[in-house]
């Protein structure tokens, strides 16, 4: 097993996740984004059936704070997050073919 990655670690690695007082968004792949909302800001940890392992290498992305929100942008999607609870108007994600990298 590579030393980057470690069965069943549910922490990610920290440079993975973009965080404001009320939510919190981890990039597992450029593919894959956990996306949670906490009204109290306490937020779970623990190893998920959808995600055991959540300690993988940070894929190549990038975040920018956008008023209370945030953009998240990796090859695979873009992310746009008001940074309240989750709602059709407050986030949306347009996903682009691979060959039509947004990086």
């Amino acid at each position: 097993m590579s030393q980057n990655m470690s069965y069943g670690d549910p922490l990610p690695t920290p440079e993975s996740v973009i965080s404001g007082e009320q939510y919190r968004l981890t990039v597992l792949t450029p593919g894959l984004v956990r996306l949670e909302y906490s009204p109290d800001g306490e937020f779970e940890d623990r190893a998920s059936t959808f995600a055991v392992n959540r300690r993988l290498p940070k894929p190549e992305c990038r975040f920018k704070v956008v008023g209370d929100g945030v953009e998240l942008v990796t090859e695979r999607m873009r992310v746009f997050y008001d940074g309240k609870a989750f709602s059709p108007s407050g986030l949306h994600v347009v996903l682009v073919k691979k060959s039509k990298s947004l990086l």
